[in-house]
């Protein structure tokens, strides 16, 4: 299995952006700080000013509840445009390869990207995905018919600029 290339100074981009998005989905995380601090709980030496272009790069949102405000996966009904142009982003910058197999869409990702691509698709909201599964380096899409298969597909190589 493929791991994520680590730099001398720290994690790589990718490992980082898993962690971030495991550590939203399962803890609740107020600030900033708390994102840190869980970070550093898992080993990582790692600076708030990353940090905080972590969030912006991975489009996490902070909403309020009735505890006060925290940080969670970006939603697409907040602003369907920024979903759209976030998933041009991550596919152009963490996919090398998309293929399509009746129903299924096969997506190879950079090691440790497949979660940051699934979610992303996820919050795109396509009309032709039934669903998504995401893995290390690999991200499996259920269409709803061949038609919507063949739909996607050209969608998303336009969206990743790989239009063969």
């Amino acid at each position: 299995m493929a791991t994520a290339a680590r730099s001398p100074n720290g994690p790589s981009k990718a490992e980082r952006h898993r962690l971030i998005l495991e550590l939203v989905r399962t803890r609740t995380l107020r600030t900033q700080e708390e994102l840190v601090d869980a970070l550093r709980e898992r080993h990582l030496d790692i600076t708030q000013a990353t940090v905080s272009r972590d969030i912006r790069e991975l489009g996490l949102v902070r909403v309020h509840d009735a505890d006060g405000a925290r940080y969670m996966l970006a939603v697409a009904e907040l602003d369907a445009d920024a979903a759209t142009e976030r998933l041009r982003s991550v596919l152009r910058e963490h996919v090398r390869t998309v293929e399509f197999i009746d129903l299924l869409g096969v997506m190879h990702t950079l090691p440790g990207c497949a979660m940051v691509v699934g979610a992303a698709l996820d919050a795109a909201r396509f009309e032709e995905i039934a669903g998504t599964v995401a893995g290390d380096d690999t991200v499996l899409i259920v269409t709803r018919s061949r038609p919507a298969a063949q739909r996607l597909n050209m969608r998303l190589r336009s969206m990743s600029g790989r239009e063969e």
